[in-house]
């Protein structure tokens, strides 16, 4: 409240998230916990129009990470797919800086047909093809 008894505007610190931001590195050890979980999982990273991936198999996750952030992208959460007996099963969680975010998880469900279309052409080529074990 103001001395004058109305309100206030609510400045930058009301805007806040509860959280503040993780590092990369956080991240980074959240997606290999998830790929401990799953046959594959990716950080999601939005751009205006598109979204990349950065996988845990990736030869450098962290800094693919860090290059998507420097060209703009923000990492919303993980998708991910588990693999076998010829199903596939889609998995997707915001990260906990925007939990309270629903339109996060509705976007990250936005993403399972591009997903699991770009896996299947890579799991596909894989020599111990884990689709069929």
């Amino acid at each position: 409240m103001t001395r004058e008894g109305s309100p206030e505007e609510p400045g930058p610190v009301a805007r806040r998230p509860a959280r503040a931001p993780r590092t990369t590195p956080e991240l980074i050890v959240e997606l290999l916990g998830e790929a401990a979980r799953l046959t594959v999982a990716a950080i999601a990273v939005a751009y205006r129009d598109d979204t990349r991936f950065v996988f845990a198999s990736d030869d450098e996750p962290l800094g693919t990470l860090n290059a998507l952030i420097e060209g703009g992208g923000h990492p919303i959460g993980l998708v991910g797919a588990r693999l076998g007996g010829g199903a596939v099963e889609y998995a997707a969680h915001p990260f906990v800086e925007y939990r309270d975010h629903p339109q996060a998880a509705a976007y990250l469900q936005t993403l399972r047909v591009p997903f699991l279309t770009l896996l299947r052409t890579h799991v596909d080529r894989m020599p111990d093809n884990p689709r069929w074990n």
